[in-house]
């Protein structure tokens, strides 16, 4: 049976704006973490931020109130040693 992962992230195109939305989620109460940007994502400063899939609309809401400069929005989905990269469309 394989292992499935499953989780969305913000990548960025600074390391200072990914700490600093980290820390707007952390305020806001949501669980995040800084994570390296996966190789799928081959733009941005290398890091991003991961997210539970269901949390994808209020963490979408804090984005906009505060409109920092990213890379985009990404679903990442991973079985055994299989990933697939969503980006997932800003409305």
């Amino acid at each position: 049976m394989s292992l499935v992962e499953q989780f969305n992230f913000v990548s960025f195109n600074s390391r200072q704006h990914a700490l600093y939305f980290s820390q707007l989620l952390k305020n806001e109460g949501y669980d995040s973490q800084i994570i390296s940007t996966p190789k799928g994502v081959a733009l941005g400063c290398g890091l991003s931020v991961k997210f539970s899939p269901h949390l994808t609309s209020k963490v979408y809401n804090i984005y906009k109130q505060h409109r920092i400069p990213i890379v985009g929005f990404y679903s990442m989905k991973r079985i055994g040693n299989h990933s697939e990269l969503v980006r997932i469309p800003l409305i």
